[in-house]
């Protein structure tokens, strides 16, 4: 009896959850995706919602993204360790750590692998079997870097960039900030932030207590050299316990010298003159490059002689991601006009490389002049970006496609006033060659040369020379061991230390006790009569009025 009472009771349960089971099927598929903050386009153009609509054109079945954000690789892998599923599964189909997370997400077996082949194409590295926006578009440099590190069967680049200082060449000289040691530099006391990342600044200190030695490196080795790189590698990943003693005293010293430590303020408090040097992330320099010169402010960035850090973040798939759905995504992602999309939102450099993203960098971080050309029908005069001035038309184009311009060290540019609503003929200029030929590759045409009139600005952030890539390299992932000593060092770093916004609330706090300590004394001398109640349970025991 009881077996058949179980039987209906299960037959009444699935026809329960029949509904429901429709219910869910037709809200189609869902994808989670996990990524840093502010870094995915979503204002003009809305990155996210353009992929559920192609998705949807594209499959003829509806995506719903869960899209969420951290502030830190260590928040974020302590969310995908709580979530994480009674099978071991994790609750996010794709997330976008950085480089030391990603060796420690593998090492740790989190990952889902992506599927390659070998070389189709020729160019010798892996093709990406269900990326191909990505094998098509993804610079030779990045590629091979994950494919040495043997990081590509698990990731894919997203942004990367250097670290240096943001600097306000009005007040800093150039020739001081060139080097890590402008930190110990008293004239620039409490105009300094350095991040509030034990990684981070254990570059910045390593840079300077190993710099000598770093620049001896030039002198045996040829800096484009994959020896010579290797060797800076092994001096700024260097983690034994002198270097690590030799950077506590540094830093520690150092403190007096800073205003603060900060992760995500800098780039404002550059731009507002509030700090004349900030250590940062390139991307963050060229927001604050861009933010600032809308102020009326030339900041410049510079990475240090000795060298850096290079850093990427990727894009990887947790285990029981839903891997088609996630690199459908991806493949959206990596195409030419979206990645731009991204690079003007997020300010850091794009693994992606064409002709349209090298256009795309020309006309915004390259020097621009008007020259004459065609007439067009007047409706398309927007469309086209034509500007016209009387009975002639001008087209903005970049300094190197100017018939005109044949390589001199000085040009004049011309531009258009619209106050005036006339061409305008700028003074002459210093102009300055800058390749990217060794970072875009074949992928474009020509010499790959994009002209500006500052080697320290935005273009020279995102793309480094040859010779400053080199000089730069990855922070490995550190064993429990070697990462708690060196939590230990950044905790003694810190010990006593307090930003002037956090002494300013203190100072206020204190004030605001004195001064309510001598007005209660100040009105009990006056006879000012206060009430004294106590209670038991609630219940009123005992009432006298003081004085």
């Amino acid at each position: 009896m009881k077996k058949i009472f179980s039987l209906i009771l299960c037959g009444i349960l699935c026809f329960a959850f029949l509904p429901l089971s429709a219910c869910k099927k037709d809200e189609g598929l869902t994808l989670n995706v996990y990524n840093w903050e502010d870094y995915i386009a979503c204002e003009d153009y809305d990155m996210i919602a353009e992929f559920e609509s192609w998705y949807e054109e594209e499959y003829g079945e509806e995506v719903t993204v869960n899209y969420s954000t951290f502030g830190t690789n260590e928040n974020m892998y302590n969310e995908l360790k709580l979530t994480q599923k009674k099978n071991g599964d994790y609750s996010y189909d794709l997330v976008c750590p950085s480089e030391y997370m990603i060796q420690k997400m593998i090492k740790e077996n989190m990952l889902e692998s992506y599927e390659t082949v070998e070389d189709q194409n020729g160019d010798g590295f892996k093709e990406y079997v269900n990326i191909p926006n990505y094998t098509e578009n993804v610079a030779p440099y990045i590629q091979n870097l994950f494919e040495k590190n043997s990081w590509d069967e698990y990731a894919v680049c997203f942004n990367w960039g250097t670290m240096g200082f943001t600097y306000n060449p009005e007040f800093v000289a150039f020739e001081d900030v060139e080097s890590w040691s402008v930190v110990t530099k008293n004239e620039y006391a409490n105009k300094i932030t350095i991040k509030d990342s034990v990684r981070d600044s254990y570059v910045l200190a390593l840079g300077y207590v190993n710099g000598d030695k770093l620049l001896e490196l030039k002198e045996n080795y040829d800096i484009t050299s994959a020896e010579y790189n290797g060797e800076v590698h092994k001096l700024l990943n260097d983690f034994s316990n002198e270097s690590i003693e030799k950077a506590r005293v540094f830093l520690t010293e150092t403190r007096k010298n800073l205003y603060g430590f900060e992760v995500d303020s800098g780039k404002q408090d550059m731009a507002s003159g509030k700090l004349w040097i900030n250590f940062a992330w390139s991307g963050d320099a060229v927001y604050a490059m861009d933010i600032a010169e809308e102020a009326g402010t030339n900041l410049e960035y510079v990475v240090p002689k000795e060298g850096s850090n290079i850093f990427f973040d990727g894009w990887v798939m947790p285990k029981g991601a839903n891997k088609e759905l996630a690199q459908a995504f991806l493949n959206f992602m990596y195409r030419e006009d979206n990645a731009i999309e991204n690079l003007d939102y997020i300010c850091y450099s794009s693994p992606i490389v064409g002709e349209d993203v090298f256009e795309y960098v020309s006309y915004n971080y390259g020097l621009t002049t008007l020259i004459e050309t065609s007439p067009v029908p007047d409706e398309q005069l927007e469309e086209l970006e034509i500007i016209k001035v009387g009975n002639k038309y001008y087209e903005e184009v970049p300094l190197s496609l100017d018939p005109n311009y044949n390589g001199q060290s000085t040009y004049s540019l011309t531009y258009y006033d619209e106050e005036s609503e006339e061409i305008v003929v700028d003074e002459e200029i210093d102009i300055f060659a800058h390749s990217v030929k060794h970072f875009f590759g074949d992928s474009i045409e020509g010499n790959g040369i994009v002209y500006t009139d500052s080697l320290n600005r935005q273009l020279v952030a995102m793309y480094p020379t040859e010779k400053t890539m080199n000089r730069c390299v990855v922070m490995e992932h550190l064993e429990t061991e070697q990462l708690k000593k060196l939590n230990n060092m950044w905790d003694s770093v810190k010990v006593g230390y307090m930003s002037y916004k956090t002494m300013l609330i203190i100072v206020c706090v204190v004030i605001l006790i004195v001064a309510g300590m001598i007005t209660f004394i100040i009105l009990k001398k006056k006879g000012v009569v206060f009430a004294r109640r106590e209670r038991h349970y609630g219940k009123l025991i005992k009432s006298e009025r003081i004085k």
